[in-house]
């Protein structure tokens, strides 16, 4: 987290509008397609050309998982969403390079977008945008990048855990968006564990990093992540409407379960921006707590040279009758004289508890 976050560029609103699908990402990787097909018996999984067409795939017998990863071909992708019937701004949403959320239930598919966050390879924070559209027999999982989201759904599917082979494919997006769910609630609790070892440094003077900057970036990735839970959460509601009847009346149960686990998931972001907070204190403090340490060192010392420079003061007057300036040993005198003071100061401002 304190590798610097680079801001994204900034494009003229007609472009997202009214050109052509673009994907405006930095994660070019290239599309690939597989189908997981099951029902109560069986499950069988296929990798799909990218040429495929959704509806010649669908068996209206079973549950149609299409599992897409790549999005960066935008004209392949274009064209699954208007099969579909998706509008165009449905997929310009998901080529943009920004946070999009959007849960929309149309006549016969419902549509969900939103971004998933992790921790990259570098150990830095990461986003993606993932998209479910869900049709009667069929859910299709468009992600940006290879990232296993969705690796224990799938050998929950072939190990029917959870009878999940039972159920259908409104039921398996539950599962998905929980996925997703606990994918966030596990970056905000690495994020709180870098603000826990960061903590600690602290404590001990042993910091290596730029604090500040790490801060900075911490409240970025925290702003972002609340950002996109609050738009899921007020998006949410138009699945829960369930206007095209897609979500079964048995199923609205795990739906309404769901939101209450976003709302655990803001709560951990509270959390988080308390830790975040905390932190930020006590960073000033520690810079204080140095500045005050210099202050007393220096204090110290003006103490013990404040008496020191009286006496040279009082030698340095150019008086004619000064007994000691006729002395032979006024000079040894006058060092005798110097030491003692300072050693008495020393000795007082120590039982003082100065230092």
């Amino acid at each position: 987290m304190s590798k610097r976050i680079s801001k994204r560029k900034s494009r003229p609103a007609h472009r997202n509008y009214l050109s052509k699908p673009t994907y405006f990402g930095d994660k070019d990787i290239p599309m690939s397609v597989e189908l997981i097909r099951f029902d109560e018996t069986q499950t069988v999984k296929k990798t799909l050309p990218v040429e495929f067409s959704i509806n010649d795939q669908i068996d209206k017998t079973k549950v149609n998982w299409f599992r897409i990863k790549g999005i960066s071909d935008a004209v392949r992708i274009n064209r699954i969403y208007r099969e579909l019937g998706l509008h165009d701004f449905d997929v310009k949403d998901l080529l943009a390079d920004q946070q999009v959320v959007k849960a929309v239930a149309y006549d016969n598919i419902s549509y969900i977008l939103t971004p998933v966050f992790y921790i990259n390879e570098e150990g830095d924070i990461d986003d993606m945008q993932i998209a479910f559209i869900l049709g009667k027999n069929f859910i299709i999982s468009i992600q940006e990048e290879d990232i296993p989201v969705f690796d224990e759904i799938e050998n929950s599917i072939k190990d029917n855990n959870i009878l999940i082979r039972q159920k259908s494919a409104d039921f398996l997006l539950y599962i998905m968006m929980s996925a997703i769910n606990t994918v966030n609630i596990n970056t905000i609790m690495s994020l709180e564990d870098q603000l826990a070892d960061t903590e600690e440094d602290l404590i001990q003077r042993k910091v290596s990093i730029d604090i500040l900057q790490f801060l900075h970036n911490g409240r970025v990735h925290y702003t972002r992540i609340k950002r996109a839970v609050i738009a899921m959460r007020e998006e949410y509601v138009n699945l829960l409407h369930n206007t095209n009847k897609l979500i079964k009346d048995e199923n609205m149960v795990y739906y309404n379960d769901f939101d209450d686990r976003m709302r655990v998931t803001l709560g951990d972001l509270a959390s988080f921006y308390e830790s975040l907070s905390s932190l930020l204190d006590l960073y000033y403090n520690n810079n204080n707590l140095k500045l005050n340490e210099i202050i007393k060192r220096l204090t110290i010392v003006s103490t013990m040279f404040i008496p020191l420079t009286f006496m040279v003061g009082v030698w340095g007057m150019n008086f004619k009758f000064m007994p000691e300036t006729e002395w032979p040993h006024g000079y040894i005198f006058a060092w005798g004289m110097l030491a003692l003071i300072a050693l008495f100061t020393f000795i007082w401002m120590k039982k003082q508890k100065w230092f």
